[in-house]
């Protein structure tokens, strides 16, 4: 056999080595997905709208957009808002992030109801003349669950996020509807 040919067959096992050995180091030490709960961080800056125009043609358009359609996301988005939600509900500013952080669409107008009743849609946190020292953010999240939100966020302090405040709630609301057949117990809401 020519040292060429040995070259080419050695760069060929060389390869396949190598390949096959990642390919089997991932098979079996691949971690376990993620069963714990996300962690959310706050954007660093707020997400920008994208308006899609049409490309100028000079030749006559084959298709139309319906004068009622959604001309942009956000239009796009408040359609879909509406379907979920009555157009009177208070506190619909705060619907994307509900549905964002994770609750249950069908949950929303609850939700968002609530939001009305603990805090008429303000993230009332330390320093907020509405402040009673016990009772934090958008769902007015008590101080008992101070450890928990320590636990799954980092430190009591992040609950004053509205991201995170919806987000305790959401764990509240699940562990309560679990456990105790009533999501909305802790807050008095009937189910």
């Amino acid at each position: 056999m020519k040292p060429k040919h040995l070259l080419v067959l050695f760069a060929g096992l060389t390869a396949s080595m190598t390949v096959g050995g990642n390919l089997i180091h991932r098979l079996v030490n691949d971690r376990p997905p993620q069963t714990s709960v996300a962690t959310i961080t706050p954007p660093v800056s707020p997400p920008r709208t994208v308006v899609i125009l049409p490309i100028p043609s000079t030749t006559a358009p084959t298709t139309t957009i319906p004068s009622g359609a959604p001309k942009t996301a956000h239009d796009a988005m408040q359609a879909d808002l509406g379907m979920l939600i009555a157009p009177d509900t208070p506190c619909q500013e705060w619907a994307p992030l509900v549905l964002e952080v994770g609750w249950p669409a069908d949950e929303l107008q609850n939700v968002l109801e609530e939001m009305w009743q603990e805090s008429r849609c303000l993230n009332i946190i330390p320093g907020h003349p509405k402040f009673n020292g016990a009772d934090h953010g958008i769902m007015q999240v008590n101080k008992v669950w101070e450890d928990e939100v320590a636990h799954l966020f980092g430190s009591w302090e992040r609950i004053n996020d509205p991201a995170v405040n919806l987000a305790m709630a959401l764990e509240i609301w699940r562990w309560h509807d679990q456990h105790r057949g009533c999501g909305w117990e802790p807050w008095g809401r009937p189910c």
